[in-house]
Order: C-alpha cells, then structure tokens, then sequence
C-alpha cells in the first residue's frame, strides 16, 4: 500500500465520519451494510375511525423511519463509491509509474549497451 493510498483512505474516514462500513455488492446488487433493515410500509386500514387513526400514526413512523433510513443509505452509497474512485486512481498512479519505471529501465538497460559497442 503505497503513502498516498493510506493518506486517500484518511482522508476518506475523515469525510464519512469516520464510518468503516462498507456496502456488499451481491449479484450485482449493493446493499448497505450500516443502515439497519430497510422499513416496511405498513398498509392503512380503514376498518374503523380507530385503526384508520393508528394505521395513520405507523404510516407517519415508517416516513420517518424512512427518511433515517434513505439519508443513512445514501451516505453509505457516497462513501463508497469516493473509496472505489480513489483506489481505482491511486491504482491507475501506481500502474503509470511502473510502466514509467520499467519505460527508463529499458532505455538505460539499451543505452548502456550502445556505449558498449
């Protein structure tokens, strides 16, 4: 792990908040994993003034409840694709200077050759 990509990583927990979850893509499917369960609607019954009211009062729960839950999401998806596009650029750096690298060794390795002869 080269000092740029701990100080990218750094720099990344100093934007989340410091959070270590990640999201798990399964199947082509991402998925966080710090949000807890995802709500449930509930369904509104209107079999009385009564469970119309207390059908109301979950639904109110569940907005909120999703709205918590939407917000953490939605974080959690950020924060994990400014990790990816971090380490897919550190990664292309890292590539780039030893294609550089082995590039000058090869035309000091044919240089010195040159000399030689």
């Amino acid at each position: 792990m080269t000092i740029r990509t701990i100080a990218t990583m750094i720099f990344l927990l100093a934007v989340t908040g410091g959070s270590a979850e990640a999201g798990v893509l399964k199947g082509g499917t991402w998925t966080p994993t710090g949000c807890g369960t995802e709500p449930t609607p509930p369904a509104i019954n209107a079999s009385s003034p009564a469970a119309y009211d207390a059908s109301i009062k979950q639904a109110n729960a569940y907005q909120t409840a999703a709205k918590q839950y939407e917000d953490c999401y939605f974080k959690e998806a950020q924060a994990d694709s400014n990790a990816i596009n971090a380490a897919s650029q550190d990664h292309q750096h890292e590539l780039q200077a030893a294609y550089d690298k082995l590039a000058a060794d090869a035309k000091a390795g044919a240089d010195r050759l040159k000399k030689k002869q």
